[in-house]
């Protein structure tokens, strides 16, 4: 029987898009093409998420790559970026229904915790009975390990568990472990509406 619901964070409870976030400053295009390349498709901001480095250190680092005119505008992105993404209002709303029913909801994520503790202190950490983040245990997934922090801590049996991602390795990794799985993306909130109804 199914009792439990883990939900990824990216592409999932809401838009991961570094073009779309960037979108909310006041950039060139010139601009916006550079800190996009610079910020988030750098190997720092991968090993944010794998909890090698800080938001704090990574900000350093990207500000020494960039012009003296954009340094102000890359530490305002860092601060603030998390309140620029575009979260998916109908995934809240099913998540809500979903606690009505009695199911318990989990957040298991390749985050830094800049963005973790933005969801968990904003109105949306309501939805939560627990999290496991990435940068936090220092694990990534798919790694198996990440999945098992996440049993351990909520006594969650993995035949119980549906984990929904939008990356097939980690709903493949996630299967390989007795868990039922789910791929993601927006337009197919009904089919797993329709999943969860049946199972």
């Amino acid at each position: 029987m199914l009792k439990n619901i883990v939900f990824d964070f990216g592409n999932v409870i809401m838009n991961y898009n570094p073009g779309e976030i960037l979108n909310h400053y006041e950039l060139s295009p010139a601009d916006h093409d550079l800190l996009r390349k610079i910020i988030f498709e750098s190997k720092e901001w991968t090993e944010i998420d794998a909890g090698k480095i800080t938001e704090k250190e990574a900000t350093e680092i990207f500000v020494d790559r960039v012009p003296d005119n954009l340094k102000s505008k890359v530490k305002q992105i860092m601060v603030t970026w998390p309140e620029n993404v575009d979260f998916y209002e109908p995934v809240f709303n099913y998540m809500e229904k979903l606690h009505q029913k009695g199911y318990k909801i989990y957040g298991l994520s390749n985050t830094g915790m800049q963005f973790a503790n933005f969801v968990k202190d904003s109105e949306m950490g309501n939805y939560f009975d627990g999290y496991v983040f990435s940068a936090q245990e220092k694990l990534m997934k798919p790694d198996k390990r990440i999945y098992e922090k996440l049993f351990a801590r909520y006594m969650l049996k993995p035949e119980e568990s549906l984990f929904i991602d939008d990356l097939k390795v980690n709903t493949d990794a996630a299967k390989k472990l007795g868990m039922r799985a789910f791929t993601f993306k927006i337009d197919r909130l009904g089919e797993l509406q329709d999943y969860i109804a049946s199972h």
